[in-house]
């Protein structure tokens, strides 16, 4: 009996589109094939990841949803989505997960469990089968034998699998391969990947709560038009109430929700992502539905800035400058984030501010305190590389307040290399970066200031220490510098900010010093005096110098 394919796509739910590009893109190295809208939801992207040009059963597409609440796993469900890639590239991910900081499983049976950013559980499957698939070979930092070649398979959560299977073998054309447990495996074609599904039935287990972190819909692939119209004829005859076929531009649809509650599609393979776009600017710009492209500036206002990951030849540019032991490729050396400055903020906007986290931070540690400091600004957030019992760090101690030296200036030419690097790579102003750190980012933007003067405008030093002494002082003119310190605080002792201050001034920096009565913490009186001595100095008064002087009648 002819039935469907294999599958077509998997579209799950997401909550920040920023995050879930970096993590397809930027971690796993799939293509960003499609940028567009949901078709109910114009204010809403749809984000399709996929291979070179989006091949049916390479798909995995998003509805990002910002602030979206968190979905829960459970029955009625696609709750495991299974990448394939070739069995000896399995070192490759456990070696990239554990640099990337992503909890994982495995490799078990040549499967390695994980999840994403919003919680979505995937796996990748180590199958020889995989090397028939295409795979995009273009992703910085991964070779392509250790490219991800579209779906493994996709495992449903049932209450009882009986019905479930039913359709599946029955209506769309699966058969039984396969059994371990309560797992039910069904394959059609050469049942390699793409062409899987298992069915766990998990009867007593909480019904699944659609979210962030869960999967919307799993389509199956149909070659054309016609085979889709026998296929729907197929589930009316079966009682499924299929919807009427649906023009998506890049296939079309039928959907229907099969007994145990999970939401199918059928999908046609044609016409493709590359009927609006060519094959090498796929993802580059927003494309719309023909019926909202009128709406298109309305649309491009609401919706969030997004970006893509490091291209490959600044990828290969800083591999070359730096060592390849020291270069994620997809990520200018560092792990971080980037958000760009908010459309019409026309004077923050003109600033970045570089985020530095303390001991035990990441990249998003401080995007709250830059967002408070200077709404509108771009954010760039920089992972420290060097871990302290598992916490990241911006460089080595030997003790509580004793640096290693040498790894300190080794790690300050690096983030100035990084800098330079995103500068290019974002198209930042250089004149307008401003440093902001606590605790161990503040002491290496403080190396920073005194290593390569001029790199950053300004910096905002909370809780800081001297990280050296440089002999003969550096010209530092024109840099600003705000210090936030504790007048209690044991970890970075007031004498070191005092210090710091003198030793700062003596080179010619403007500083301005502001001490609470705490400890060794951000505090909200902090906070506000650092955003007015931003506005003020950093913000507003290199605008009043580019004000043309009136002149007298």
């Amino acid at each position: 009996m002819t039935g469907v394919l294999g599958i077509h796509h998997v579209t799950a739910i997401a909550s920040d589109p920023q995050k879930n590009l970096d993590f397809y893109v930027g971690l796993l190295g799939l293509r960003l094939v499609k940028r567009t809208v949901n078709f109910d939801d114009p204010e809403t992207y749809h984000l399709y990841f996929g291979d070179e040009v989006g091949t049916p059963g390479s798909i995995m597409t998003f509805f990002p949803w910002p602030g979206a609440r968190s979905g829960r796993q459970g029955t009625g469900q696609v709750a495991v989505t299974a990448f394939a890639v070739l069995p000896r590239a399995l070192g490759f991910w456990v070696e990239r997960f554990v640099r990337h900081g992503v909890t994982f499983e495995g490799p078990t049976r040549q499967v390695i469990s994980f999840k994403d950013h919003d919680g979505l559980m995937l796996q990748l499957v180590g199958h020889a089968g995989a090397e028939a698939r295409p795979a995009w070979g273009e992703a910085p930092g991964i070779p392509r034998e250790h490219a991800i070649h579209g779906f493994h398979g996709v495992t449903i959560w049932a209450e009882h699998g009986d019905d479930t299977e039913r359709v599946l073998v029955d209506t769309l054309g699966f058969r039984p391969v396969s059994e371990d447990g309560t797992t039910r495996r069904f394959a059609v074609g050469d049942g390699g990947p793409g062409a899987i599904v298992d069915v766990r039935s998990v009867g007593g287990f909480v019904r699944g709560a659609g979210g962030a972190g869960t999967v919307h819909h799993v389509a199956w692939r149909v070659p054309d038009d016609a085979a889709q119209l026998g296929m729907r004829e197929r589930v009316t005859l079966a009682g499924l109430e299929p919807t009427p076929v649906i023009d998506r531009n890049y296939f079309h649809s039928v959907y229907f929700r099969e007994p145990g509650g999970v939401l199918f599609e059928l999908a046609t393979d044609p016409p493709g992502f590359a009927i609006d776009e060519p094959v090498a600017r796929l993802g580059e710009r927003l494309m719309l539905p023909r019926q909202y492209e009128a709406h298109r500036a309305e649309i491009e206002a609401i919706l969030p800035p997004i970006h893509l990951p490091v291209p490959a030849p600044t990828a290969t540019l800083i591999t070359s400058a730096t060592g390849p032991e020291d270069v994620s490729g997809d990520a200018l050396g560092f792990i971080h984030r980037y958000v760009p400055p908010a459309a019409g903020a026309e004077l923050a906007s003109s600033t970045t501010l570089l985020l530095l986290h303390g001991t035990g931070g990441d990249e998003e540690d401080l995007i709250p305190l830059g967002r408070a400091l200077l709404p509108g600004a771009g954010l760039l957030g920089p992972r420290g590389k060097v871990l302290e019992r598992g916490a990241p760090r911006f460089f080595r101690r030997i003790a509580e307040g004793v640096f290693d030296q040498e790894d300190l200036a080794r790690r300050t030419e690096e983030l100035a290399q990084f800098i330079e690097a995103a500068a290019k790579t974002y198209d930042l102003d250089l004149k307008g970066i401003v440093a902001v750190g606590f605790s161990n980012g503040a002491n290496i933007a403080g190396s920073l200031l005194l290593r390569r003067p001029g790199l950053v405008r300004g910096a905002v030093l909370l809780s800081p220490m001297v990280p050296f002494e440089p002999d003969p002082l550096p010209d530092l003119t024109g840099t600003s510098v705000f210090i936030g310190a504790g007048r209690a605080d044991s970890m970075a002792p007031p004498a070191q900010a005092e210090h710091l201050a003198d030793l700062l001034r003596r080179a010619g920096a403007a500083v301005t010093v502001h001490w609470e009565p705490g400890g060794h913490a951000v505090t909200e009186g902090e906070v506000d005096a650092a955003r007015q001595w931003l506005w003020q100095t950093v913000v507003e008064r290199p605008q009043e110098r580019r004000m043309p002087i009136a002149k007298e009648n």
